[in-house]
């Protein structure tokens, strides 16, 4: 079994740096995180058990006089139950760890799809029933600028499906990504776009038919417009929203990091 020192590969004149270095430069090979030989576990606990000995100058001492391992066995024994039990320890909090990071990013991604679809859902109602003259009413410097946000609108509100459709939708018959487990891919790429689509036509025809009878009940024409304009407002002013409620959820999550 060889000496503590013989352990470590020091010499019994070894400084405490020098012990320290052996047994870093050892724990990088046998530590069970980066060495999968099932021996490793024993091996990284002897190593542990020769550090704590000899890094400690009363038990160091303890041990030279002695000259022998079988008196110190107790408080070798304990040493090395007690390496067993920190890294056992220390692989259960970065377990926990992981499990609460992963869950911190599912809880992200999934509040980001809801504000993006319920932000889609809920403008294009409101607009549908409104309609809206902002744009009409305004010089033509700012529908230039309105027209800007149109354009970023619409990218970031396809950008935005598309980051939602990879991480929860699948498509049948196409293997999973590696980034993605299969398992955490609840949804069929058909009936995330029939949710998507649905919603949004549902949304567009409840609006129409509720600004139809307001017009009805007043018996002026909301906002002037026809079904062509009311069309071209529901396309219009939704992506603007949706970017409009992400941004604010993305400053809300980079403040909450601080």
């Amino acid at each position: 079994m060889g000496t503590l020192y013989d352990i470590l590969g020091v010499s019994r004149i070894a400084t405490p740096a020098e012990i320290k270095s052996a047994y870093r430069r050892l724990a990088r090979i046998y530590h069970p995180d980066v060495n999968s030989d099932p021996t490793a576990a024993e091996k990284f606990a002897r190593i542990n058990e020769a550090y704590q000995v000899l890094i400690d100058a009363d038990k160091r001492q303890f041990y030279d006089r002695n000259g022998s391992l079988m008196e110190n066995v107790n408080s070798s024994a304990n040493a090395a139950r007690m390496a067993r039990q920190a890294y056992s320890q220390a692989r259960a909090d970065r377990i926990v760890n992981e499990w609460l990071e992963r869950e911190r990013i599912e809880t992200r991604a999934r509040g980001k799809a809801v504000y993006t679809t319920v932000t889609l859902f809920l403008s294009t109602f409101l607009v549908a029933m409104i309609q809206p003259m902002i744009f009409e009413a305004l010089p033509i410097f700012w529908k230039l600028i309105l027209l800007f946000f149109f354009v970023i609108g619409v990218r970031h509100l396809i950008t935005s499906l598309r980051e939602h459709f990879d991480y929860y939708t699948y498509r049948p018959g196409r293997p999973a990504s590696k980034r993605v487990r299969r398992g955490a891919r609840p949804f069929k790429r058909s009936v995330a776009w029939a949710f998507v689509g649905g919603g949004y036509l549902l949304s567009m025809i409840t609006g129409l038919l509720i600004g139809s009878l307001t017009e009805d009940y007043t018996g002026n024409l909301v906002g002037g417009n026809s079904l062509g304009d009311a069309l071209l407002k529901i396309l219009f002013y939704p992506p603007m929203a949706v970017l409009i409620v992400d941004t604010i959820y993305l400053i809300n999550i980079r403040l909450e990091d601080l």
